[in-house]
């Protein structure tokens, strides 16, 4: 079980970020140290890659390369504004973990899921932040919209798109933020997914916070009150009165991992295993530090594995060419 930490990163006023206050199309290009007809043709063309995500079928709309690599160098800019406390995504030394750990103690819990974020973030709501928010020129606001965006929103696949979701709706969640505190609540926000605990917490606190969400033309979904002696999911971890801890569904598919690799009938077969079930566990050891050995346990027996694949590949060979002379 892992108890709650709190970390700190400096960040800076909005109005010191590397792209406030750009007035024109060249001066963005000499700024982030693109040329300009480049800059304007992955606005054209990012060269992006649409597809399925292999577990859960979710639609993944990943920029070229190139545009990949100016999203994440506009999400290095971006980061380093100053952010709310209750943003757990796409911020330094925050994450799901500390999104979860929040909750930790008593009192009730209510979550709302917005649907579909990313697609619901309009390129116009792109656009407003980098003209009003960032004081950008418009034609400068356009272009950073037309790179950003896919198809009119904002793709599944970027780097940038958690940071740009938050800023183009962050009038929408300081609302929210703000009913948490007039309610006396605990307030974060991870991407898609806002939490609010505390003894006040209740169904009616729930309504008012989807009615802020339809208010934007956004849809809540997965909403949900959780009682002060319930179990509470958030961000997929179980949170307790002191504690955060793995859900059964995580373990339940480590399991099945380990029953899968003892079935295996070659070592082709465990190897292609081995990597997701060293991945889960190494995950889960940041929740339940007793998960560590069990990981280090798969991980050496997974290295042995690829050791003795090698020496037998490299056998063969030896064999062949000794046969060959």
């Amino acid at each position: 079980m892992r108890v709650a930490k709190r970390r700190t990163a400096s960040r800076i006023p909005i109005e010191q970020c590397h792209l406030f206050g750009l007035k024109s199309p060249q001066a963005l290009a000499n700024r982030v140290g693109w040329e300009l007809p480049k800059l304007e043709r992955l606005a054209r063309n990012g060269g992006y890659s649409v597809y399925p995500h292999r577990e859960t079928g979710r639609v993944i709309e990943e920029p070229g390369k190139a545009l990949q690599s100016l999203h994440r160098q506009l999400h290095r800019y971006l980061a380093r504004i100053e952010v709310p406390a209750y943003l757990h995504s796409a911020v330094k030394g925050r994450s799901y973990l500390t999104n979860a750990e929040a909750h930790i103690g008593e009192g009730g819990l209510i979550k709302v899921d917005i649907a579909k974020f990313y697609r619901k973030v309009p390129q116009h709501r792109v656009m407003h932040f980098f003209r009003d928010s960032l004081s950008c020129a418009p034609d400068v606001a356009g272009l950073l919209a037309n790179l950003i965006c896919f198809d009119g929103h904002l793709p599944t696949g970027s780097s940038v798109s958690p940071l740009m979701s938050f800023f183009a709706f962050r009038g929408m969640f300081d609302h929210l933020a703000a009913l948490a505190t007039h309610h006396e609540l605990r307030m974060t926000c991870y991407v898609d997914d806002v939490a609010m605990s505390g003894p006040k917490a209740s169904i009616q606190v729930l309504r008012a916070a989807r009615s802020i969400v339809f208010r934007e033309g956004l849809i809540a979904h997965k909403d949900r009150y959780y009682s002060p002696r319930s179990a509470k999911l958030v961000t997929g971890i179980v949170v307790g009165d002191d504690c955060i801890r793995l859900p059964h569904s995580r373990w339940r598919k480590i399991n099945d991992s380990i029953c899968a690799l003892r079935a295996c009938e070659s070592d082709a077969e465990r190897l292609e295993l081995y990597p997701r079930l060293v991945s889960r566990l190494y995950e889960a050891t940041q929740i339940d530090p007793g998960c560590r050995r069990l990981a280090e346990l798969h991980h050496r027996a997974w290295r042995e594995l690829k050791r003795a694949i090698a020496a037998s590949h490299k056998e063969a060979r030896s064999t062949a060419s000794a046969q060959a002379a």
